[in-house]
C-alpha cells in the first residue's frame, strides 16, 4: 500500500469513527465525551481511565484502538489529542483499591474520576455552565449522572472512545515504566505489569512489591512449587519488608544479574558454566536479600546504577521568600553511592511564594534538571514529598497558576533531551538525603 493510499484509508476511517458523534451533534449534543480504561488484566499497578472531548472539526487521522497502534504512534497521538482536545481527564484506581473492592468496581471509580476531571477542565475553558451532554463508553455500564451510551468494541467504532483509550494507555505505560526504576527485577517497563515469564520469574525471586494486586495472585500463592518469597507490608514506601523463612536460600550474583533460588539445582543452573558467577547460601531469606541489595536494613537503601535527586522546599513567612534544597546522588553498579552534590537557592517572587514550600520544591526539581542538563546526564529520578511535583509534571493534575503551568512546560521541554522520573516519598521519613535537602532549603533562607 502506498503512502497516499494509506492516507486515504485513514481519512475514510476517521469519517467512519466520527459518524455516530456527528449524528449526536445534529440531535443537539454539543460536548460529547468518550471514555475508556486500560489495565484491568495486569498483576501489578493501577487501572487508568481517560475521558476525552474532541472538537467537532477534528481532522487528524490515525486514531484507532490503542492496542492496534505502535507505542511510538500512541505517544505521538496522545500528545496531539491532549493539545487539541476541548477537555480531558485521567482517573486512577490503585492496586489497594482493586484488592479492596474488585477490579470492576475500581475501574468504574477510575472512570468517574476521569469524567470529573474532564468536566472540571471543560468548565474552566468553556464556562461554568458547560456540561458533558453525552458520554460514550466502551461496553461498561456506568452510572455517571449524565446521559451515557455503552458501545460494544467502542474503541474501534467511536473516535472519542479511541482517543480516550490512547491517552489512558500512554499514561499507564509511562507509570509502569517509571516503576521499573523503583522496583527492578520484574520487567515492568517491558510487560507493564502483565503476567509474562519475566514477571513471574521476578515474583519467584523477589516476591511482591507494594504495587502488586494480591487478589490477582491467589493462584500463584497457592502453587507451592513456585518457590516464592512474599514481601511483608512493613514498609510500603520503600517497597521493602520481611520475608518468610522456608529452608535454605541461595543468593546468586552473575555480573549485574542477581537472584534468589530455593533449590540447589536451580542455583547450579544459574552458575555452572558462567565465568565470574558466585553464590552464597542462607538460612534466612531476608539475609540473602540484604546480601544482594534487594532489601533494606538499618535505613540503608540500595538503588540501581544512575543519578537521582532529592528535592525539598522551604518558606519564610517573615520575608515572603522561598527556597529549595537539592541533593544529587550518583550510584554505582553495585548499589553504592559514588558521589553526591548539594545545591540550594533562595527566591524573591511574591506570586510564586503564595505556594509556600511547594514553590520551593518545584524550583528544586527544576534546579536538579538544570544540573543534569549542564552535566550531560541523560536520566534522573527525582524524589519529592509533595505529590503535585510529580503530578503536575506528568500532566495528571491541572496546572492552574503561572508557577505550575510554567513548571509543566519546562519538564515537557526537558524530556525532549533526557528521561525524568518522579517518585513520591514520605516527608521526614528518616532518609538522610531527604533530610539534607530540607536542611539546605532552610539554610538558603537563613532559618
Amino acid at each position: 500500500m502506498t503512502k497516499s493510499e494509506r492516507l486515504e484509508r485513514d481519512k475514510f476511517r476517521l469519517a467512519e469513527m466520527k459518524a455516530h458523534e456527528d449524528e449526536l451533534r445534529l440531535n443537539g449534543c454539543r460536548y460529547i465525551a468518550g471514555i475508556d480504561e486500560v489495565g484491568r488484566g495486569p498483576l501489578a499497578g493501577p487501572v487508568y481511565a481517560a475521558c476525552v472531548i474532541l472538537p467537532a472539526d477534528w481532522d487528524v487521522p490515525g486514531i484507532n484502538d490503542s492496542k492496534k497502534l505502535s507505542a511510538k504512534k500512541r505517544e505521538e497521538l496522545s500528545d496531539t489529542i491532549l493539545a487539541g482536545s476541548v477537555a480531558y481527564g485521567i482517573g486512577i484506581a490503585d492496586n489497594r483499591e482493586i484488592d479492596e473492592i474488585n477490579i470492576l468496581e475500581a475501574t468504574k471509580n477510575a472512570m468517574k474520576r476521569a469524567i470529573d476531571a474532564c468536566g472540571e477542565m471543560l468548565r474552566d475553558k468553556a464556562g461554568q455552565d458547560a456540561t458533558i451532554d453525552m458520554l460514550l463508553i466502551d461496553a461498561v455500564r456506568l452510572d455517571a449522572g449524565i446521559p451515557c451510551e455503552a458501545i460494544i468494541k467502542g474503541d474501534e467504532k467511536s473516535l472519542s472512545i479511541a482517543a480516550a483509550s490512547i491517552v489512558a494507555k500512554v499514561a499507564r505505560d509511562d507509570f509502569m515504566t517509571r516503576m521499573e526504576e523503583v522496583y527492578p527485577g520484574y520487567d515492568f517497563a517491558g510487560n507493564k505489569g502483565y503476567g509474562t515469564a519475566k514477571h513471574y520469574e521476578g515474583l519467584r525471586r523477589l516476591g511482591y512489591t507494594p504495587i502488586h494486586r494480591r487478589s490477582f495472585l491467589r493462584k500463584f500463592e497457592e502453587e507451592q512449587s513456585t518457590g516464592k518469597i512474599a514481601w511483608g507490608n512493613t514498609d510500603t514506601e520503600k517497597g521493602t519488608g520481611t520475608v518468610a523463612k522456608s529452608g535454605k536460600v541461595y543468593a546468586v550474583r552473575k555480573g549485574r544479574t542477581t537472584g534468589l533460588f530455593m533449590s540447589w539445582e536451580d542455583c547450579k543452573a544459574q552458575t555452572d558454566g558462567f565465568q565470574g558467577a558466585e553464590y552464597k547460601s542462607f538460612a534466612d531469606p531476608a539475609e540473602a536479600m540484604r546480601y544482594l541489595g534487594l532489601s533494606a536494613s538499618d535505613n540503608e537503601e540500595k538503588f540501581p546504577e544512575g543519578v537521582r535527586a532529592y528535592v525539598d522546599g522551604s518558606y519564610d513567612a517573615a520575608t515572603g521568600r522561598f527556597s529549595c534544597g537539592v541533593v544529587m546522588v550518583r550510584t554505582g553498579a553495585d548499589g553504592s553511592v559514588i558521589r553526591t552534590r548539594e545545591l540550594s537557592r533562595a527566591f524573591d517572587d511574591a506570586e510564586a511564594a503564595k505556594q509556600r514550600n511547594v514553590a520551593g520544591e518545584i524550583m528544586g526539581a527544576k534546579l536538579a534538571i538544570d544540573f543534569c542538563i549542564a552535566n550531560g546526564i541523560d536520566r534522573v529520578s527525582i524524589y519529592h514529598d509533595y505529590e503535585g511535583v510529580g503530578k503536575w509534571a506528568d500532566g495528571l493534575w491541572k496546572a492552574n497558576n503561572p508557577l505550575t503551568q510554567g513548571y509543566r512546560q519546562y519538564v515537557a521541554e526537558a524530556r525532549k533531551r533526557m528521561a525524568i522520573v518522579f517518585i513520591k516519598v514520605r516527608a521526614h521519613a528518616g532518609n538522610k538525603y531527604n533530610e539534607l535537602a530540607d536542611k539546605l532549603a532552610k539554610s538558603a533562607l537563613g532559618i
